[in-house]
Order: C-alpha cells, then structure tokens, then sequence
C-alpha cells in the first residue's frame, strides 16, 4: 500500500507550498542544431484529446508538441519559425490511454522512423495516476522501471536522439477547481474519469482529503523518477516539473473537465519551450508559403456583374495569417490587395463589370509579403490565376 502522510502536514508542506523543484539533468543547456525532424510519444494529452470539437477524441493538430494549430503554438511550429528545415516531420507517435508501461513500445515505433528525429518529446504518467481506483495507480518502482526501460530502448537504437521530458501536470487542480461545478462532477462521475482522485469530490471526510492528497503525492513521486532517470542520460533533458508547477485555470481545461483544451495545449507548448533545450537559430527568411488555392463567386444584378475571388495561403505548417496579397484584375477595377486572416485567407472584389461586354475576368496573383517569409511561385500545387465567368 502507498504510504499516506499526516494530513495537515501534507497540506502544509504541498498544496501551499510553492514551487516544487527536481533533480538536475544532464548539462543541455548549450545550444543544438535545429532538427530536420521531430516526434512525440506520450498519451492523450499530447494527442490533444478533446480540443477537435469531439469529447474524448484525438485532435493531433493541436497538440503542444507536434501540432499546426498556430494557435497552440506547438514546438514544431517553434522550430519552424525559427529556420529548421523540419516541414511536415512532426510524427505525433503519442497513444491516448498509454500509461508508462506501454512506452517502450513507443520507443521501438520512434526508432522505426525513416529518418530518426533529432529531436523527440515525452509526456507520460497522466493514465498511471488517474485510474479507476487510489490501489489501481502503477507503484512508483513500477513506473520508474518502465520509464528506464523506455528510455534504455531508445537510446540503445539511437543515441543520438535529443529526448524532452515534460513532468506530469498537477491533476490535484482539477478537483481544486471544478469540485463545486455540477456538470463537472457529473462527468467525473458517469464517464469514470480519474476516480483515484476525483472520487467523491464534495466529500470533506478525512479518508476523502487525505486519498486526494495521497495521490497528489503520488504525482510528485513520479515526477521525481522522470527527472532522475532522465538525468542519467546525456541526451535527455527535464523540465524541473515547470509544467507541473504551472498554475492552471478553468479555461485550461477541455469540455471533458479533465483534458488541456486548445488555450491549456498554448499553455503547456509556452511553458515546456521556455525551458527546454535552446537551439542554434538560422535566419527564418528560407521559409516558403505559396498559394494553396483560388476559389471565386459572383454576384449579379440586371445589367452587370461582379467577381469576388478568394485566396488561401499556407505553407508546410498549414494557413498562414498577417500575409500581404497583390494582384490584378484583367478588366475592370476594384480591390487588387488584402491581407490573410487567422484561416490564410482573404478576398479581392471586382468592379461592376457589365454583363453585355465582358462575359469573364481573370485576377492574377503578382505577389505575397510577410516578413521572414518568401513566395514560392513554383510549389507544386500552387496556383496564381483564376478565370471567373459572368453568371
């Protein structure tokens, strides 16, 4: 059975503590290479369960690791901006449900990758802490001993790897700041979620607080086995339990009042990256964004007509907003310029073009403006032009 501290004196020394530290990793403070390729293993909360609209499912594009959302905000696009020629290698390898025990099957899958990532992400211990019951949750042995080998299996296929491990977020907040919320407790409940912690949320019992802080505890622990197992690695680098000292709120949490929602995932991506490894930077002036696509419509009214043509943006990382569009119409006038929003798009409009003497128009794009960013004209898929015809 796992040992249960006083608790008064559990209260006093963790939940109003302050923050936690961890052991030190290996010196990788020096500036690396920016990777050509990346991956993540872990569970669902870097596959960003339940932030695509659907509770419970995976929604890798806004992960904090290997997402496209530039919203999050992910370490991808971080290297991205930052000149690393790693465009579409972000192999999010992560499986929602994974506990510690079934990384090391992540590990062989991240060494079967053609090329190998340079630089590869960790986050795993949610799903052991939050079981179906306190006695359910992996023992601390246990989880160091499945993270060791984990870590063993990867480094032994490829030590060159340059590993990044988060530390388990403090799950005690999720009863701190959703026990009085119904609808909250009312998921916890009939979905089974996390009950190791989340059992009986409203209950002042003695038996009730002292479960919670127990495992609150447990949290601790394991972070402690992350960082001291990493620390014997001179590849591998840990956060000093900066993400789980990160102070949540309700807007960080999902619908599900247990996953990271999309501003949680930008949380977790700001906070890991500002103490993770720093890298070698290269001017950012070789990244390209071409246009992905024209799309047009049309208005009418009895002697006349009118274009509206639509233009998407995107790169390698997906949409790109704040782009400048230049173009020109073939007849007529109206707008020739507008600047992408969030989605990378924006629209240009003709002038009235009569319907008798000009029965289609042509708008051409002559150029896109973004600082640090460059017009790729000859990607393969990108167009410039489009004929509209009158309707």
């Amino acid at each position: 059975m796992f040992r249960r501290v006083p608790t008064i004196a559990l209260l006093a020394a963790l939940v109003f503590s302050g923050v936690l530290s961890a052991p030190a990793s290996a010196d990788t403070t020096l500036p690396l290479p920016l990777p050509n390729t990346m991956a993540a293993v872990g569970d669902s909360i870097t596959q960003a369960a339940s932030t695509g609209g659907t509770l419970g499912a995976d929604a890798p594009e806004n992960s904090w690791s290997t997402g496209t959302n530039s919203t999050v905000n992910s370490h991808y696009l971080r290297l991205l901006a930052l000149g690393a020629p790693i465009s579409g290698q972000n192999n999010n390898l992560s499986v929602s449900g994974a506990k510690a025990a079934g990384l090391n099957d992540q590990m062989w899958n991240v060494l079967a990758l053609e090329p190998q990532p340079d630089y590869l992400t960790v986050q795993i211990g949610g799903n052991d802490l939050c079981t179906d019951t306190f006695d359910g949750m992996t023992s601390v042995p246990n989880f160091r001993a499945q993270f060791q080998t984990a870590m063993d299996t990867l480094t032994s296929g490829s030590p060159n790897i340059n590993v990044y491990v988060t530390s388990i977020p403090d799950a005690y907040q999720l009863w701190s700041l959703f026990k009085g919320n119904w609808w909250a407790r009312f998921v916890w409940s009939v979905g089974g979620v996390c009950q190791s912690l989340l059992a009986s949320p409203t209950s002042t019992q003695a038996v009730d607080v002292q479960r919670r802080l127990d495992v609150r505890l447990r949290n601790i622990d394991y972070n402690t086995q992350l960082a001291e197992v990493c620390a014997a690695f001179a590849k591998c680098r840990f956060d000093n339990n900066a993400v789980f000292n990160t102070q949540l709120t309700k807007s960080d949490i999902a619908g599900d009042y247990f996953h990271p929602s999309i501003a949680g995932q930008a949380k977790l991506s700001s906070v890991s990256w500002s103490v993770g490894y720093a890298w070698a930077t290269t001017p950012p002036a070789t990244q390209s964004m071409w246009i992905g696509g024209l799309t047009s419509s049309t208005t009418a009214s009895r002697n006349s007509w009118t274009a509206t043509v639509r233009i998407a943006v995107t790169s390698g990382a997906g949409p790109i907003s704040g782009v400048a569009v230049v173009g020109a119409w073939s007849k007529g006038t109206g707008a020739t310029s507008c600047t992408t929003g969030t989605d990378g798009t924006c629209t240009v409009k003709s002038s009235s073009l009569s319907k008798k003497s000009i029965p289609s128009v042509t708008f051409t794009v002559s150029g896109l403006t973004k600082t640090d960013w460059t017009y790729d004209s000859t990607h393969t898929g990108s167009v410039s032009s489009i004929t509209v015809t009158k309707p």
